[in-house]
């Protein structure tokens, strides 16, 4: 892999381009021990320690699967370099255990060493062609490198193994969207939920697709988004966003992503964003100046360079007729962002006044 070529997928993976952060694929091969999973507390500590670890590869040493086992349970610890070594002795005990190969490299990204990681799956796949986490994880790596066709081709060899494989169908979505194919991308999306109906991602990639549409539909995907994980804070977000947005306006709407954005920050306190929103909200379809303030101020406490907060906040402080402060957010706005235009001609409209 060219240098160039690294630096742009480098920049891809940590700027969120294409695909989500690659998932821990792994979790161990098991063994005749129960999961600790289920067990009562006392036999889980006995479980996932290093004594038990230990005493299963002693009981088979040459075993490689034993190796991969412990690496998960230190990755599942952040323990990344013992995860690592623990790879490296299953390698050394059977060079051709593709688990091993597919698990090093999942490490390795989780470690972003992009390159090694890449290397390992190429090596998986020479003493494994057909196995599937190797061709998924792949596939994704040529995703963000933007190598359609070669991820297609590991796609389809997926498919050509398990025809229900749901990230398969939504690696295939993801290319489509990318393409500019929003027919294809949308159908491989709802193929995706449809083999598996518990797929988050899926429920999210289609609210997106739909939203982009303007469509109403997208509040349902979103809303089983919501439902699989409660919690999350994307699903939230991507559904009270589209409320925010969707055209024509709708009261009802502003109001439920008003009720979403505080959900949010309950589980984010400082989740800047959603404390803006709230603020725009308020200022731009609601007038209520006062309440607009709040919520800006929210926002630049959570992030104090947050200069489109400091702007709204000052037209917020203008329709109050506070012109002094006013001016000191336009200020502070134009402080963080020089060439802010908006800003700039707002500061220039409170000195003439």
């Amino acid at each position: 892999m060219t240098s160039s070529i690294l630096s742009q997928f480098k920049h891809n993976i940590q700027s969120g381009v294409s695909m989500g952060l690659l998932a821990l694929a792994f979790v161990g091969c098991g063994g005749p021990y129960p999961s600790p999973e289920g067990a009562d507390n006392q036999n889980a500590v006995n479980l996932d320690s290093a004594a038990h670890f230990n005493a299963w590869i002693l009981e088979s040493p040459d075993d490689a699967s034993r190796y991969v086992d412990r690496a998960a349970w230190h990755l599942r610890l952040g323990r990344i370099s013992l995860g690592l070594a623990d790879l490296n002795l299953a390698l050394k005990a059977d060079s051709n255990h593709a688990p091993a190969w597919s698990a090093k490299a999942d490490a390795l990204y989780l470690n972003q060493a992009f390159e090694p990681c890449i290397e390992h799956l190429d090596a998986c796949l020479e003493v494994a062609p057909s196995h599937l986490p190797c061709l998924i994880r792949r596939a994704e790596m040529h995703i963000h490198l933007g190598q359609h066709p070669e991820a297609f081709a590991h796609l389809n060899d997926v498919l050509r193994q398990d025809a229900l494989n749901h990230e398969a169908y939504w690696m295939k979505g993801m290319i489509y969207r990318d393409q500019g194919n929003v027919a294809n991308a949308k159908s491989s999306f709802q193929t995706a939920v449809e083999v598996n109906p518990d797929f988050f991602d899926g429920y999210i990639a289609l609210g997106l697709a739909l939203a982009a549409e303007n469509d109403t539909l997208a509040i349902g995907y979103y809303t089983t988004a919501m439902a699989l994980n409660p919690n999350s804070v994307e699903a939230k977000y991507n559904l009270a966003y589209f409320l925010q947005q969707r055209q024509p306006t709708s009261r009802p709407f502003l109001l439920r992503a008003l009720s979403l954005y505080r959900d949010i920050l309950k589980l984010d306190s400082q989740n800047a964003t959603a404390a803006f929103n709230q603020g725009y909200i308020h200022l731009e379809h609601f007038q209520q100046y006062d309440s607009a303030v709040v919520h800006f101020t929210r926002a630049i406490e959570a992030l104090p360079y947050y200069h489109q907060a400091f702007y709204n906040r000052g037209l917020a402080y203008e329709s109050l007729d506070n012109l002094t402060q006013a001016e000191l957010d336009y200020r502070e706005a134009l402080s963080y962002q020089s060439d802010f235009t908006s800003a700039a001609l707002a500061l220039q409209r409170v000195l003439d006044r």
